[in-house]
């Protein structure tokens, strides 16, 4: 797929309106940053993270969260442990989670620049192909893809530029 036919945002307008107002419940935590509590598993839900997904554009994220205090958590032998106290701020945060919400986010408009801060940020941080030879013609692909989709003026720059 070449990058302008991969679908960033399934959960257009039209598909919700699709959906069975039980699929709806619980909308508030969507794009919410919140932890997700199960028993003593606690994991935290980072939509903040794949905004994009959401319609929105995608920044720079911040580290994941994931307390240290609360990783692992283990209720084998801690009869005497106060849980209240221990999960109490992030039981407090998911009570709150509209607070939590990522929704302040631009509407992305087309597929992200090459070059914009998210993409150099992201090219950084992925391994982006498993064959380093599919590495060379998805390179060459999407120069080609850019002067195709952009036109003449993109081709000239390309030119000038080097």
């Amino acid at each position: 797929m070449k990058r302008h036919e991969f679908v960033w945002e399934p959960y257009t307008t039209n598909v919700m309106s699709l959906l069975p107002p039980i699929c709806l419940v619980g909308d508030v935590t969507w794009c919410a940053v919140v932890p997700l509590i199960c028993f003593q598993v606690i994991e935290w839900h980072q939509p903040d993270r794949v905004l994009r997904q959401f319609g929105m554009q995608q920044l720079i994220p911040l580290c994941p969260s994931q307390p240290s205090n609360i990783h692992d958590i283990s209720l084998k032998g801690k009869h005497d442990e106060n849980w209240e106290q221990l999960l109490g701020p992030i039981i407090s945060q998911w009570n709150n989670r509209v607070d939590f919400r990522v929704d302040g986010y631009p509407r992305q408009e087309g597929p992200l620049s090459f070059n914009s801060d998210y993409m150099v940020w992201y090219r950084r941080k992925t391994k982006m192909f498993v064959d380093p030879k599919n590495a060379k013609t998805a390179t060459l692909a999407e120069v080609a893809e850019g002067i195709a989709v952009h036109g003449v003026s993109t081709r000239e720059k390309y030119m000038d530029s080097g």
